[in-house]
């Protein structure tokens, strides 16, 4: 991940020393020339030529370099060893450019190759991690979707070793294990066939996709370039809501296929002036030109990465991505994250999530990329927001409101004791109850609900009263919970309360948003066809002008795949139609 970089002192005499490894070898010299072309006084300098990016990461933590080259991960170990070397800190990895489709022998984009004749045409990222890992789920070609005779034939995997003798994993298996496994283990032999480079033979790759082309059932993963007739690769998706990617070298330089694969540069724990400049160089366009240029077949890195803010206020000294806000929407959040990261190396999220009010103070003050918030600002919050930031925050709605009783946030139902004869009211019926004492009394009911100062009192007073105020007889509680308990103990009272703390002992009515027409049930169905009236939603504050990370991230979280891992969420959290997605990203195309 890089660094808060600030445009700081100019470079340094000493300019700076570089190491250089082997499939890199080719972009560290022609940044090197770049950058001692624009500081002839203070030149970059490959002092270090290895094989291996081991090696230069060895000189990275000896001093001997400011910068090593990593055509892979970094290893645990790895990792390990640079958090002993800078008191603790985490591995400070920039990413400079993608890997290639199907360059042989380099940082390539990873294929899954199935027989010919197998029927499976496509796999999940979750399906092939159950495929791979020790005790995973997916055993038979049936469990993929395959029928038929084929559907009780077990998977044979293919794969290669899991450990080298120096105790680290190749770069590939590495890779897969960050990527794909998730902290799982891999399957052990002989449930794994392992392959191993051969000297002077065929490599691991090649023997694993011959391996494929002779058994029928098996399964192994390679990079494309290694294809032989009698195989074929299987599209790749994130979820089963899709999209699919088959690998072409368009969804790769995109970064669409989620087994692309990336290139890095390390830097230690407080690079000068000079290397956070070497850096920037690299991710430039004159930078990323060297990458398209390369013979190695990398692509320039998506525009999001390159135009990353690393100087932002709300970006962490590890290079993180700080978010403040609402603690019921970790999950969704760190899920959705977890996914942009993996389409877009070198971001990483670090979530402070500890409730609703914490968010409009820290993006006021420009210290969280965006606020989850699980209610609208309320007035005090707006009047502060705009006197500190002069301008209105843009509300994006990303998921409606939970019926779980695990949630916190939940839409508004309006409710009466479980033996009162009413079962539905229109909006109108609602507002005239709630603010007039002698409606009320007319109809013998007792209003009661949640102050008129609390995120549902004001959400209430401005969905159903238009801003007025609460009728003189109205009893205010703090909590949901102490609403249900009222209504439930007394057969004349009425409340308005969070759905997802209701009881046996109250009934919900149905609500017409508008004099005849007809009462909507509080159901999944009716919020999520935004029918119900007194819906509420989990939102995300942000500041204009939006960043063009910021903006890839918000278009993520509104479209099919994002609102997929909304849905998936425990706590029963609802994606958005098709319909207020799209209005969601309107308001994106209306700012800057």
């Amino acid at each position: 991940m890089g660094w808060a970089v600030a445009f700081g002192p100019p470079v340094a005499a000493e300019g700076v020393a570089t190491a250089s490894a082997e499939s890199m070898a080719g972009l560290m010299d022609g940044w090197a020339r770049e950058f001692s072309a624009l500081h002839p006084a203070a030149p970059a300098q490959v002092v270090l030529r290895t094989r291996f990016s081991a090696e230069a990461f060895d000189a990275l933590l000896r001093g001997e370099v400011q910068v090593a080259p990593f055509a892979r991960e970094l290893f645990p170990d790895e990792r390990a060893r640079y958090a002993a070397r800078f008191a603790g800190s985490a591995p400070r990895l920039v990413p400079v450019a993608t890997g290639s489709r199907d360059t042989k022998g380099g940082t390539h984009a990873i294929a899954i190759f199935v027989h010919a004749r197998n029927p499976v045409r496509r796999i999940t990222v979750a399906q092939l991690r159950e495929v791979l890992t020790r005790d995973g789920r997916i055993t038979t070609w049936g469990q993929l979707g395959a029928t038929g005779e084929w559907a009780a034939r077990r998977i044979k995997v293919h794969g290669m070793t899991v450990r080298r003798e120096t105790g680290n994993p190749p770069g590939i298996v590495n890779f897969l294990a960050t990527r794909v496994l998730a902290g799982r283990p891999w399957r052990d032999e002989p449930e794994l066939m392992v392959h191993r480079d051969v000297a002077g033979g065929p490599q691991a790759l090649e023997q694993i996709v011959r391996a494929v082309a002779a058994e029928e059932t098996a399964l192994g993963y390679s990079g494309f370039g290694y294809a032989v007739p009698g195989t074929r690769t299987l599209e790749v998706a994130e979820t089963a809501d899709g999209p699919y990617f088959a690998g072409s070298r368009e969804e790769v330089a995109r970064r669409d296929y989620p087994l692309c694969r990336t290139l890095y540069l390390c830097v230690g724990h407080a690079p000068d002036a000079a290397t956070r400049e070497f850096v920037r160089q690299a991710l430039r366009p004159e930078g990323q030109r060297v990458v398209a240029a390369d013979p190695g077949g990398f692509f320039p890195l998506p525009a999001p990465v390159l135009e990353f803010p690393w100087a932002a206020d709300y970006v962490t000294s590890s290079g993180a991505i700080a978010v403040v806000g609402y603690n019921d929407m970790a999950p969704m959040l760190e899920a959705l994250g977890a996914r942009f990261e993996a389409r877009h190396p070198g971001f990483m999220f670090a979530f402070d999530l500890r409730g609703t009010r914490t968010g409009p103070p820290a993006l006021a003050a420009g210290r969280t990329a965006l606020a989850p918030m699980g209610a609208e600002f309320s007035p005090a919050e707006l009047t502060e927001y705009r006197a500190q930031a002069g301008a209105d925050p843009l509300l994006i709605r990303v998921a409606h409101a939970s019926l779980s009783p695990r949630a916190l946030s939940g839409p508004l139902a309006i409710v009466v004791h479980r033996d009162n004869p009413l079962t539905s009211l229109g909006l109108d019926d609602v507002a005239r109850i709630f603010s007039r004492d002698e409606v009320a009394a007319e109809r013998g009911l007792a209003p009661i609900g949640l102050g008129p100062e609390t995120a549902l009192g004001l959400f209430f007073r401005q969905r159903v009263l238009g801003g007025g105020n609460l009728g003189r007889g109205f009893t205010g509680y703090p909590q949901s919970a102490d609403v249900v308990a009222r209504v439930a103990a007394d057969p004349r009272a009425i409340g308005f309360t969070a759905a997802v703390k209701l009881t046996s002992g109250v009934k919900v009515l149905a609500l017409a948003p508008s004099a005849g027409a007809e009462p909507v049930p509080l159901t999944a169905a009716n919020l999520m066809a935004d029918r119900y009236p007194l819906d509420r939603h989990l939102l995300l504050a942000v500041r204009p002008p939006l960043a063009p990370w910021l903006r890839a991230f918000l278009e993520f979280v509104l479209s099919a795949e994002g609102q997929a891992l909304v849905g998936q969420g425990e706590l029963g959290y609802l994606p958005l139609s098709a319909a207020s997605a799209e209005q969601e990203r309107a308001k994106l195309g209306a700012v800057p």
